[in-house]
């Protein structure tokens, strides 16, 4: 198959299909078929287009499909999935994304599904979603906000008010969220110096520290990234490493540090003083926590792959951890398209939170009389952040709530158990953090 953008997207669709672990299909599909620069790029935008929009490129197609997109082959299904993204969300005139569409039944070898995929695609790019009408607000949610029924209905539940404005929110104003490293530049410094290496905008966010900005390319691919003068990480996960208050000489300790974001904002506050453990319980996610901390080039970091839900020895007892806690990602459905289609199944969210019980059990038991404990996840549901922390609480008395130090952006809300980030409050990612005092004389 001779590579072209399209086509990749495509195979990456269908892939991701049958695995669903969107970054790495996408990756895979790139290298597979050798794409470089802007059409790397554009086949990027339309894999995660379908994505972000699936259930409202899914009820438009089907209003044209007597029977559904379901019966159709996957290669077929994608190809209408992704021609359609371009025309109604990627400013690709209808003639070219129906015109490619054709030419992939081809690629694809589904010729025979030609005719249906241009009589479909010349309604559905013209649908006028107005005209809608749905059975229920849950359908509603699913269509206009693109989401899979369980989130639909979690949202729809906990919500209400807010259901299709999280749904249809833009992370951090479609900027990528930066962290100057304090040790070499502030974020003033730091956006002045983006602009006049021709990065689009950059301005200081919400949280003291951060840069919002925009790049044509990769972040990763710019100078001062390589220089280690930032580092990409959302404004509300710097809030919460802000939070630890980590000082220069403190033992500190990273739990669930990976991919590294929040170990390399803790070591700039540690002013390369104390001992800072960076933990993961998957060594190949602690290989990306040892390159990031490389190229800031911070030497009292250690690395290590841990399982935080059990005691370990190697681990010292700590003045300040952090555990930015394995969750539901409900928060971050905008960043992450796919997680708007996950199942919300009892059992494995029992499992979920005996995971996050079992890891602060362990923070509690490592962290010294006197320390500071901040629990932090990304996600938006009660039972990960404020009843899990009531429940600690009743586990462990010698614990109490404090408020942060740190100045909360405006429409964060602060609460007995924890301070809440939702996305239509804050602009920023939905987002919980609480801050835990371990009394003075405990063990």
């Amino acid at each position: 198959m001779a590579a072209n953008p399209r086509a990749a997207a495509v195979a990456a669709l269908v892939r991701q299909e049958q695995d669903g672990f969107s970054n790495l299909v996408l990756d895979a599909e790139l290298r597979r078929q050798k794409l470089e620069g802007r059409d790397k790029a554009f086949a990027g935008a339309i894999f995660y287009t379908v994505l972000e929009h699936q259930g409202t490129l899914d009820f438009i197609l089907e209003q044209f499909l007597p029977k559904g997109l379901a019966r159709l082959d996957p290669q077929v299904r994608e190809i209408l999935r992704a021609a359609l993204a371009q025309a109604r969300y990627m400013q690709v005139p209808v003639s070219a994304a129906v015109n490619e569409a054709v030419k992939l039944t081809r690629t694809f070898k589904k010729a025979s599904a030609s005719g249906l995929v241009n009589a479909v695609l010349r309604k559905a790019c013209n649908y006028d979603l107005k005209t809608a009408r749905f059975r229920n607000e849950t359908q509603r949610l699913m269509v206009l906000g693109s989401a899979g029924q369980d989130v639909a209905e979690f949202l729809r539940t906990h919500y209400p008010e807010e259901a299709l404005g999280i749904l249809t929110h833009t992370a951090d104003g479609g900027c990528t969220s930066l962290r100057a490293n304090c040790l070499k530049m502030d974020a003033e410094s730091l956006c002045e110096k983006l602009l006049e290496s021709g990065v689009k905008s950059a301005q200081p966010g919400l949280v003291p520290g951060s840069v919002l900005a925009k790049f044509e390319g990769s972040p990763a691919e710019h100078p001062l990234f390589k220089e280690g003068c930032f580092h990409v990480e959302g404004q509300a996960s710097q809030l919460a490493a802000l939070c630890v208050e980590a000082k220069p000489g403190d033992t500190v300790i990273d739990l669930c540090a990976a991919p590294g974001g929040k170990t390399l904002l803790l070591a700039e506050e540690m002013q390369g003083q104390g001992a800072l453990y960076s933990c993961d319980v998957a060594e190949h996610r602690v290989g990306l926590i040892r390159s990031a901390v490389e190229r800031m080039g911070f030497a009292h970091v250690t690395a290590l792959c841990n399982d935080a839900t059990r005691p370990n020895p190697k681990l010292p007892a700590a003045d300040r951890i952090l555990v930015d806690a394995p969750c539901s990602g409900l928060g971050i459905l905008a960043k992450k398209p796919d997680l708007r289609y996950k199942k919300l199944e009892p059992a494995r969210e029992a499992e979920l939170l005996a995971t996050q019980s079992a890891i602060l059990d362990t923070a509690a038991q490592l962290l010294k009389a006197g320390g500071r404990l901040v629990y932090s996840t990304c996600t938006i549901d009660p039972a990960e952040n404020q009843k899990q922390i009531a429940a600690f609480l009743q586990r462990h008395p010698e614990f109490a709530v404090c408020a942060p130090d740190v100045p909360l952006p405006a429409g964060m809300t602060a609460g007995e158990y924890g301070c809440l980030s939702v996305p239509t409050r804050t602009g920023m990612d939905g987002f919980f953090l609480c801050v835990l005092q371990k009394a003075t004389g405990t063990q």
